[in-house]
């Protein structure tokens, strides 16, 4: 199950734990919120909300099993399935965000603050759209496909509704439609379909001790503790040392990219 919902109990099924607060309330309709990864695995301290929220969210998950004939004859075929733990694939949640600044940007008193769901007819019929560009709302998704600097990988995110945790994994799909113009091309209007996969841990591979990799300097960093970083075990910081050459522990320049020998 990728949704969590720390609210209220779950009632069963992927779908069946949202309990969407009414649109009739007072504050209004909670909207989506993705946070995601800026500097720090594991800080989640980057936020986009949603303009309107999607109508529908579609969760995908498969399990391979290889099929086994066990007896074939004339009239009849016996099969069996048998599982293959390497064809598990993660689950993906897949939804539609919205983003609408025809009338303008939500915090202007365009229909952002107004209605929950993009209207296709423009509510000011006998005025010109104060409309502005989409793009830097379309823009802050996008770039969670993007390698972060900090991270040396796309962030990871976490997206909520609510109190319900939908999600918690890396944007590995987009696909983005521009449907309106002003008249001087700027995109006023867009749907963008997001996928996300789920993932317990992105960094668990990078801190296996039996996996070579590399690591690369910061200010502050001590072999001790990139030792314990990488091994669990600051006191393996001779292993780092002996494999990069380092007569001087003290001497980390940052920048400098280290091999991380697998231990064996």
């Amino acid at each position: 199950m990728v949704m969590k919902d720390y609210g209220r109990s779950v009632l069963g099924g992927l779908l069946s734990s949202i309990g969407l607060p009414s649109l009739g309330s007072s504050s209004g309709p909670t909207k989506i919120e993705i946070k995601h990864e800026t500097s720090r695995p594991g800080s989640f301290d980057g936020s986009i909300q949603a303009l309107f929220n999607p109508n529908t969210l579609s969760s995908s998950a498969s399990v391979g099993w290889r099929t086994v004939h066990r007896a074939t004859s004339i009239n009849q075929s016996a099969y069996a399935l048998q599982f293959t733990n390497w064809s598990v694939k993660a689950p993906t949640l897949s939804f539609d965000l919205f983003f609408d600044t025809y009338e303008g940007a939500p915090s202007s008193g365009g229909w952002g603050s107004l209605i929950s769901l993009p209207n296709p007819t423009a509510l000011h019929t006998t005025s010109s759209p104060s409309g502005e560009s989409v793009l830097p709302y379309t823009n802050k998704v996008a770039e969670l496909l993007q390698i972060a600097r900090e991270l040396h990988r796309p962030p990871n995110c976490e997206v909520w509704w609510g109190m319900v945790l939908l999600v918690v994994g890396p944007l590995t799909s987009l696909t983005q439609n521009y449907t309106r113009f002003l008249a001087d091309g700027t995109p006023v209007r867009a749907k963008l379909n997001c996928t996300f996969t789920a993932s317990a841990d992105l960094e668990a591979e990078l801190r296996s001790s039996d996996v070579e990799k590399t690591h690369t300097v910061r200010l502050g960093d001590t072999l001790h503790a990139i030792a314990a970083l990488h091994y669990g075990d600051a006191s393996r910081w001779r292993v780092i040392a002996h494999a990069n050459g380092i007569d001087n522990p003290r001497a980390l320049r940052p920048g400098t990219v280290l091999s991380i020998p697998a231990l064996r």
